[in-house]
Order: C-alpha cells, then structure tokens, then sequence
C-alpha cells in the first residue's frame, strides 16, 4: 500500500509522466530484473527476458488535469484541459501548479473560482478561473508559467468496506496491480513478465502503440478502471457492475477468446467472482491500440470497477483490487509453451 500511496500523490499529468517513471523504476528496482525504456517516457518492467512466453500487462500512468494556456492582467490564469475531463468538478477546489525544476516538481498553491458569468449545470473550462493570490500579470508570472500543469489536490483516503478514494485511481490502480503482480510472481514463474506502464493514454494513445516496439508478446493484458453502476451516479455506466463484485472481463470484437476462456478457468479454480460488460467495438483505453500491433496480439482488457470516474473522488474497492492480483499471477503461473491462443490452432 505504500507504493500506491506514492503513485497517487506523485503526479503525472499526460505529457508530463517523466518523473512518475523514474520514481517508479526506483521503487520496483528489487523486483525488476531488466527496464525498458522510451523517449515517449514509455516505461517496461520485466523479469525473465529470455523466456518465449511473454505476456505483457499494460495500465497507464497518466492522469487527466488542466494547463495553463494565458495569464489575464489582473493575474488569474485561464485553462485548457488535457484528458476528458469534468470541468464542474474543479470549481471551489483547491489545486496544485506543477512545475517541474531540475526534473523535479514543485507545487503553487491555487484555487479554482468561476466568472460572473457562470450558470449552473452548464460549466466549460472556459468558466473556471485558476486564481493564485496575485494581483497582476507580471506578479503571476513570477510564479508559473505557460504549459504548467493544474491538478487538484491530494485526496487519499480510506473509505467503509475496504474502499479506497483518491485522485487519479484511472489509472495509477491499475498500474498499482501490474506492480504487485511482477512482485508476487518473480519467485513462481520462469515465463517472461512485462509491466508496460504507458503513457498518453488520456490523449492520444500513444503509450499502447509504442509498447511493443522492442518485444513480441504473447499476449497482452490491458488493466484499466470500468464505470460502477452499483450507486447509480452515471446513466451510461455498465449495468450491474457493483465494488467488490470482481474483475470486469470485456465482451468485446477484438478480445481473444481462448484468451478470455483461460482467464475464465483461472477464476473459477480459484474462487474469483467475475463481471462482464460489453464493449464490441471500442472501449476507449489501451486495448483499443495495443492489439493491432506486430500483425495482431491475442488480447484482453480487465477492468477494475470505480466510481465517480474523472473526478478528484474516483472510488475503488481494494477487495477486486486483490481478486485481480491473484488472477492474473494464477493465469501467468498457468501458461507455458504449449499455452495456444490460436482458435485455428486448437
């Protein structure tokens, strides 16, 4: 849990994940036998490189946020946004300026307020105003700069029924389990194991597509967040999908089925209630690249059920966090040589 509170409070706004990588490859550099590294800030963890089975995990560590696109001569700062992101849910927020120095970051104090012009239940960034104390342009200036990164601030809690809540669990949770896989599986398996922590995949997408420029996966299992239906707080959201319920398998076009039917068996051997959704065409995370690449990889995504996606309160339950853990290390112990994922081949 130590190293899930560091990623949740270490940020990592898309286009700016260098240092997030770096923390990261520090904390897992007892686990990690090799690292990969990308000038799109791409990061791979790995260990049993010589291995022909490799199956490649993949969450990104990337967050969504606001960057700061001019200063007005009264010194508020006005934003754009980077990722999806839900503008209501900044106003009366106090957030963090993040600027990076020597590699590092370093934190502004600031608040969201709003124009005179605001109306409820109609919020666009274009109303939000990022407002640091100062008086000027010039005073402002001193302290930030154009293209620095606005997130709010850190909200890591614990919550009733093993629940955590924080900022930023889309996607750094899922990036948490890949993590806490390579550790437990280190000393239990021979097959190769590839953490791809990707980046971009709030914006553009880019991390899954670079993922595979230096190896060939076996297959590829995606870890992202799904929406929870179980509070009724989004119409769209997946239909009885509860926390705690267990990992989200996808009913999609471009799922591997043998894959899928293997994740399957591992789950019923060990007692891990499932959830599925469908998503046939698209489901708009790191799957949705990843399994074009090298003429196509067997693939799957698992999703980890949040609720209130998007927001500085995305909650997540730490029992389906655990039920993924130990489905993917039982599937990972599972596989060998022999493991087909070709339905023409069975």
């Amino acid at each position: 849990m130590k190293l899930l509170e560091k990623m949740l409070k270490t940020p990592s706004v898309s286009g700016s994940e260098l240092h997030f990588q770096k923390m990261l490859i520090e904390e897992m550099k007892e686990v990690d036998d090799f690292v990969i590294t990308h000038h799109s800030y791409n990061v791979i963890h790995g260990i049993n490189k010589e291995s022909n089975v490799k199956v490649m995990l993949l969450a990104h560590i990337d967050e969504i946020g606001l960057v700061i696109e001019e200063v007005l001569e009264n010194g508020i700062c006005k934003m754009t946004n980077i990722g999806s992101i839900r503008p209501e849910m900044y106003m009366g927020q106090q957030v963090y300026v993040v600027k990076y120095v020597d590699g590092a970051p370093v934190y502004v104090n600031g608040v969201i307020g709003y124009t005179p012009n605001y109306k409820q239940g109609n919020v666009s960034v274009l109303d939000l105003n990022l407002d640091l104390g100062t008086t000027s342009k010039e005073e402002t200036l001193k302290l930030v700069s154009i293209g620095d990164v606005v997130i709010q601030k850190d909200t890591y809690a614990h919550l009733e029924n093993n629940c955590l809540t924080s900022r930023a669990l889309d996607d750094k949770i899922g990036a948490y389990i890949a993590c806490e896989v390579l550790r437990r599986v280190k000393k239990n398996t021979k097959n190769g194991v590839y953490f791809c922590a990707t980046v971009g995949e709030e914006t553009t997408g880019r991390g899954a597509i670079f993922s595979t420029s230096t190896i060939t996966p076996t297959c590829t299992i995606t870890l992202d967040v799904g929406s929870a239906s179980d509070v009724n707080y989004n119409s769209n959201a997946n239909k009885n999908i509860k926390l705690s319920g267990g990992p989200m398998l996808s009913i999609s076009s471009h799922a591997n089925q043998l894959l899928k039917a293997h994740l399957e068996k591992v789950a019923k051997k060990h007692n891990i209630p499932l959830q599925y959704v469908v998503e046939i065409s698209r489901t708009y995370t790191d799957f949705d690249n990843v399994y074009k690449q090298n003429g196509g990889i067997p693939s799957m995504l698992i999703s980890i059920p949040l609720r209130y996606m998007h927001s500085s309160v995305e909650v997540c339950s730490m029992t389906d966090v655990e039920y993924i853990i130990t489905l993917l290390v039982e599937f990972i112990k599972d596989m060998n040589e022999s493991t087909n994922f070709d339905p023409f081949k069975e």
